[in-house]
């Protein structure tokens, strides 16, 4: 737990799952009937399993977006924590660079998030080395997506194949992670250096209908 003063704010860690659980119950609905309905006139209510929105649909999308690229992008500090202490190589200096990644130096925050950090755990674990057509595909998604919906824009009209579109990027970012952190496996130190042992990944994220 944290204080933030002058505010007075207490913060504690979000747990992992609840950052999976929130991101797979927002994939099913962008990828349901229901999503597509809510984008055609007249506008009404948007009820998902998580909330109930009265506003208009192009807030909507922009807030469940949003909500879900800062989901994975708190899970794989997380998940980089685990991976860590399985490897044997969790510091007080890797820990204060992982919850700041720009520490790491690059102009881009993609390659600070998806490449150099993870890579301080351990080289095979960067998005740029175990798919690079991701790693490059990410670096599109957040200048034309992610930094335009953070500094001021919203969608406008969008078509339910471009959002789509957008959070199976997110649901591939999550099975990036799967391949070398098992959540099902959390602190069993199923990870191994030389070589890294990996999995594939839990693909639960695609179940939905």
């Amino acid at each position: 737990m944290s204080t933030a003063p002058p505010f007075g704010l207490t913060f504690g860690n979000i747990p992992l799952i609840n950052l999976r659980n929130e991101f797979r119950a927002t994939h099913a609905f962008v990828k349901s009937h229901d999503a597509e309905d809510c984008l055609k006139p007249p506008v009404r209510p948007i009820q998902t399993s998580l909330l109930i929105w009265g506003g208009m649909p192009d807030d909507f999308m922009t807030l469940i977006l949003q909500r879900s690229i800062l989901g994975v992008e708190a899970y794989l500090p997380g998940a980089l924590f685990y991976a860590s202490a399985a490897l044997g190589v969790a510091s007080k200096e890797l820990m204060v660079k992982i919850r700041n990644p720009s520490m790491f130096g690059a102009k881009l925050m993609v390659a600070n998030v998806y490449h150099r950090m993870p890579a301080s755990v351990h080289e095979e674990l960067s998005l740029k080395h175990l798919d690079q057509k991701l790693y490059e595909r990410s670096i599109s998604f957040y200048r034309e997506i992610r930094n335009p919906i953070f500094h001021g824009k919203q969608l406008s009209s969008p078509g339910i194949e471009g959002l789509r579109a957008a959070f199976s990027h997110i649901a591939q970012l999550y099975e990036w992670i799967d391949y070398w952190h098992d959540p099902k496996k959390v602190l069993k130190s199923s990870i191994k250096l030389g070589p890294l042992t990996l999995h594939m990944p839990i693909k639960f994220l695609d179940d939905a209908p």
